[in-house]
C-alpha cells in the first residue's frame, strides 16, 4: 500500500454539540480562494470539521501534487460541502482538498508549525519522510505557496510556467455547497456523502458512528500516543490526563520502535507499523478482547465522564504488560516469533488470538495456564519458528471472522500438549481449525534476480533467531530490548553475591513466578 501524508491537523476538529444548533445562512460564500483559507481570512481561523470526520490522511503526494496543479490551472474541481453555525464553519465533505490547500498555503504537509504544535511536538519518522517528500513534489509541480507570492513582485526572469501560476493565484476558487438545518441533519448528510461514491472505510465508519463510546475514544487515544486531536476533552482534567497517559504507555508498548524494512533487527513492535486506518482496526479489536467487561462495542454506553475509558485502557495495559515489559510478570514473547510472519510481515490475526487467550487466562486468573506455557516454552517456539509458512497458510484458509478464535484455540492447544511433553500433531491443529486435512500448498522460489524486501527479512531473521538469548529457566528466546529480567543464579537469601559470575538474563515472569 502507498504511503500517505498525514493532513490531519491542517482543519481543527470541533464536536457539533459544542456549537449553537441555530443555523447562520447569512453571508453563506459560493466560492473558496486561497487566501480565505490562509491565516488572514475568514476560513483559515474558522473552518473546522466534526470531531467524527475521518483522519485527513488517505492522499500520497501525487494525488496532493495533482489537486493543487489543478487548482491553479482552473480544472473542474468537486464542489466542497459546508454546515454554518454561528460557531464555526463546518467542512461536510471536501476535507482533503481543503487540507491540501491549506497544507499547500501553510508549508505544513505533516512536519510544520501546525501539525508540531497539534501532535505535541512529536512527529513519527515516516510522517516526516511523507512530509517532506510532498513538499519537494510540490515545488517541483507548481513552486512552493510563498514563493509564487514573491514572484508577482519581480516577474521578470522567472519560470514561465510559475509565473502563470501566481498569476493564477488570486483568481482561482473552489465552488462550495452548503448543508442547510441543523447540527442533526449536517451529520445525516455527512454519513449519506460518505457512504456513496468514495465510501468511508468500514473501520472508519465503526469508529465515528460509536465515537461517543469507551472503546471508540480509547483506541482513537492510542493511536496517536495521546497526542492529536482530544476526542476525550469533554472529560474532567484529572480523566483526560489519565487517558493521556495511559494512551502513551500503550503505543510505547505496541508501535515503538517503527518497523523498518527489510528487518535488519529482533528489535520489533508488537503491533506492527503505525497506519491511522489499519491500526485503529487493530486496536478497537484489541480493546475488545482485552476489555474486562466484554461488553460489545455495539452495546456499551457512551462514555459520559471517561471512567470507562480509562478502564477499557487499563484493562489493554495489563494484558500487554503481561506479553512484554519487565513487569515482574511479563513473559516476554518475542515478537519476531509469536507475531511475525517468516519474511517478517506483521500477522495481525496472530496477535490477537494469542492476546485473546492470555486476556481469557488473566481474568480468569489462571495461573497454572502460564505455569503450563513455560513448562513447554522451548518446544512452541521451535515449533512457531519452523512452521511459519504453514501457519499463515492455515490461517489464510479460515473465514476471516473466526481467525482470531482459530488462533486462540491453537495456541491453547500447543501449550496443553508441550507442558505434558508430548509431539505437537499437526492434523490436530488444523482440526482445531475447523479445516479437514492439512494440505499446504509448496511456495515456489522467486524467478527475479533481485532480492525482495521479504526475501532479505527472511534471510536476517532466520540468521538472527538462531542466535538469539534464551532463558535459562524455560529456554525460551529472551526479547533483551524490552523484557529481559537479571536473576540471581545463587539467590542472595542464600548469600549469592553480585558478580558477573552470579548473573543470568532470564524472562521478569521465570524469574520472578517460576524460580520463586
Amino acid at each position: 500500500m502507498a504511503l500517505k501524508v498525514n493532513l490531519d491537523a491542517l482543519v481543527e476538529r470541533s464536536d457539533f454539540a459544542e456549537t449553537d444548533n441555530e443555523v447562520d445562512v447569512s453571508g453563506n460564500i459560493s466560492t473558496i480562494s486561497a487566501v480565505e483559507l490562509s491565516k488572514k481570512g475568514y476560513l483559515g481561523t474558522n473552518l473546522r470539521k466534526p470531531d467524527f470526520q475521518r483522519e485527513t490522511n488517505n492522499w500520497s503526494p501525487a494525488q496532493i501534487v495533482t489537486f493543487i496543479k489543478s487548482f491553479l490551472e482552473g480544472d473542474l474541481i468537486p464542489s466542497i460541502i459546508l454546515w454554518n453555525s454561528k460557531s464555526h464553519v463546518f467542512v461536510i465533505d471536501g476535507g482533503h482538498r481543503i487540507s491540501a490547500l491549506r497544507a499547500w498555503i501553510e508549508d505544513d504537509y505533516g512536519d510544520g508549525v501546525i501539525s508540531r504544535k497539534f501532535y505535541d511536538q512529536v512527529i513519527p519518522a515516516e510522517q516526516s519522510k511523507m512530509a517532506e517528500k510532498c513538499r519537494r513534489a510540490v515545488k517541483l509541480a507548481v513552486g512552493a505557496y510563498a514563493e509564487l507570492e514573491k514572484i508577482l513582485e519581480d516577474p521578470e526572469n522567472q519560470d514561465e510556467e510559475k509565473v502563470k501560476h501566481a498569476r493564477n493565484l488570486g483568481r482561482r476558487a473552489i465552488q462550495v455547497q452548503w448543508v442547510v438545518g441543523n447540527a442533526g441533519v449536517a451529520e445525516t448528510s455527512f454519513f449519506k456523502i460518505n457512504t456513496q461514491g468514495t465510501p468511508l472505510d468500514k473501520i472508519e465508519e465503526k469508529v465515528l458512528r460509536h465515537r461517543r463510546k469507551p472503546a471508540a475514544i480509547a483506541a482513537r487515544s492510542i493511536v496517536r500516543a495521546g497526542s492529536g486531536h482530544k476526542y476525550w476533552s469533554g472529560f474532567e482534567e484529572l480523566q483526560t490526563n489519565k487517558i493521556e497517559k495511559q494512551a502513551k504507555t500503550v503505543f510505547e508498548l505496541l508501535f515503538e520502535p517503527d518497523l523498518q524494512t527489510p528487518i535488519k533487527t529482533l528489535d520489533l513492535p508488537l503491533g506492527g507499523t503505525v497506519s491511522p486506518v489499519s491500526s485503529l482496526g487493530l486496536l478497537m479489536d484489541l480493546i475488545a478482547v482485552t476489555s474486562s467487561n466484554e461488553i460489545a462495542l455495539e452495546d456499551q454506553d457512551p462514555d459520559i465522564d471517561g471512567n470507562a475509558t480509562c478502564a477499557a485502557l487499563a484493562d489493554c495495559r495489563r494484558v500487554l504488560s503481561r506479553i512484554t515489559g519487565n513487569d515482574k510478570g511479563s513473559l516476554g514473547l518475542h515478537p519476531a516469533i509469536y507475531f511475525y510472519n517468516e519474511k517478517g510481515k506483521h500477522s495481525i490475526h496472530l496477535f490477537l488470538g494469542i492476546v485473546d487467550l492470555l486476556s481469557r487466562k488473566i481474568r480468569h486468573n489462571d495461573k497454572n495456564f502460564f505455569r503450563k506455557f513455560t513448562t513447554g516454552r522451548k518446544q512452541i517456539e521451535k515449533f512457531l519458528i519452523e512452521n511459519k509458512p504453514m501457519i499463515q497458510q492455515l490461517i489464510s484458509k479460515v473465514y476471516s471472522t473466526k481467525r482470531v478464535g482459530a488462533v486462540s484455540n491453537i495456541f491453547e492447544y500447543l501449550v496443553s500438549i508441550t507442558s505434558k511433553r508430548e509431539a505437537i500433531d499437526t492434523d490436530e491443529i488444523f482440526k482445531i481449525a475447523g479445516l479437514k486435512d492439512a494440505v499446504i500448498a509448496s511456495i515456489g522460489e522467486s524467478s527475479s534476480n533481485n532480492f525482495s524486501e521479504g526475501a532479505k527479512s527472511e534471510t536476517f531473521l532466520s540468521s538472527a533467531l538462531k542466535k538469539s538469548v534464551n532463558c535459562p529457566i524455560c529456554e525460551g528466546a529472551i526479547d533483551t530490548q524490552k523484557s529481559a529480567s537479571y536473576d540471581h543464579v545463587k539467590p542472595k537469601r542464600d548469600n549469592g553475591g553480585g558478580a558477573p559470575s552470579n548473573c543470568q538474563i532470564t524472562h521478569p515472569y521465570c524469574n520472578q513466578s517460576i524460580k520463586q
